[in-house]
């Protein structure tokens, strides 16, 4: 049985134990992607030193925004598509190339299923469809937990939003992005969604007239669809993971599923923080076989175990400090 095959099956529902894993992706990585190969012997971490997946070498996010650079684990000719980082036109946006989605699609799933997410039943999206938006990891995601139901798509292939006639008589599920759900509370008069409703909000309040706290982005859309805090998901993910991790009103963190890990690293040195001490959240998703499991997100974080976080928000510098070389200077000599 392949690794892949290996991974698959634990993500539709097997058992394997996640270190014996996340070293066993590393050492596929590190063979395979030979721009990650050098960032790693340049801090001198290979599968040969490298114990524990604790250990295990992270890059940023901005190094998926280097066009020259392919951060993967084939050759060009088998790209069979690729997500890109939301942004406005004039920014670089980050690329997680794939060679088909059968990775993405059991981490989805997978994920929904082993975090104890709620079926869909009646799913109104305030997203586009992937026909018109097919570099969205997201919107994928909607189409994967859409599949064979009957769903509402509120935004329009010009990325218009629509609220016209949106008043539910039966419990539904709402989901879009904290952005697209802000408009909708400034688009349509309040309403009270049916009793057993729920709301799936992601992403933050960036291209509102206003910005919004998170808590103040959950407090508006409870208030709007009459709903209570407690019945409001947040999800926390983006293009370069695969996985997504999921949190309630009311809990204090994020959770992800079996195949992910959550280091978080002192500002100062680079290590792992001691319990308790906000620092850099690393994720370890090995959802991402193809491309770099180990991934510097630009937030801060406190450590809550092994696959959940206390998110505190953005990182101000978003570059951590300590870094012997320059990543994009070492990953370049791949080139």
């Amino acid at each position: 049985m392949s690794l892949k095959e290996k991974l698959l099956a634990w993500m539709r529902g097997g058992e394997a134990s996640f270190d014996e894993m996340a070293l066993a992706v590393f050492a596929h990585q590190f063979r395979e992607n030979t721009a990650y190969r050098r960032y790693c012997e340049s801090l001198g971490k290979t599968p040969g030193t490298v114990d524990s997946w604790l250990e295990i070498p992270a890059v940023p996010t901005d190094v998926f925004k280097l066009p020259e650079i392919g951060i993967r684990c084939f050759p060009a000719d088998r790209i069979g598509g690729f997500f890109l980082t939301s942004g406005t036109t004039q920014e670089v946006k980050g690329k997680h190339e794939f060679t088909d989605l059968e990775m993405y699609r059991a981490a989805v799933l997978g994920g929904w299923r082993e975090l104890g997410m709620p079926n869909l039943t009646c799913p109104s999206f305030f997203s586009q469809r992937a026909s018109d938006a097919p570099h969205s990891s997201l919107v994928r995601m909607f189409e994967i937990l859409a599949e064979d139901l009957d769903a509402d798509w509120r935004i329009d292939g010009g990325g218009v939003l629509e609220t016209h006639g949106f008043f539910p008589e039966a419990p539904t599920e709402v989901l879009g992005t904290s952005l697209a759900l802000l408009r909708v509370c400034e688009q349509m008069p309040a309403l009270e969604l049916p009793e057993g409703s729920w709301i799936f909000e992601t992403g933050g309040s960036k291209g509102l007239r206003k910005s919004f706290r998170a808590e103040e982005v959950r407090s508006l859309l409870s208030q709007h669809f009459g709903i209570p805090l407690s019945r409001i998901v947040n999800e926390y993910g983006m293009t370069e993971l695969f996985s997504q991790f999921y949190k309630w009103g009311g809990e204090e963190t994020h959770k992800g599923p079996p195949w992910v890990g959550v280091r978080v690293l002192n500002v100062e040195t680079g290590h792992l923080a001691a319990r308790g001490e906000i620092g850099y959240l690393e994720i370890i998703d090995l959802a991402n076989l193809e491309s770099v499991s180990a991934i510097r997100t630009q937030d801060l974080a406190i450590a809550a175990g092994d696959r959940e976080f206390h998110l505190i928000g953005r990182d101000p510098a978003a570059i951590a400090r300590g870094c012997s070389r320059g990543v994009e200077d070492v990953l370049g000599e791949a080139v």
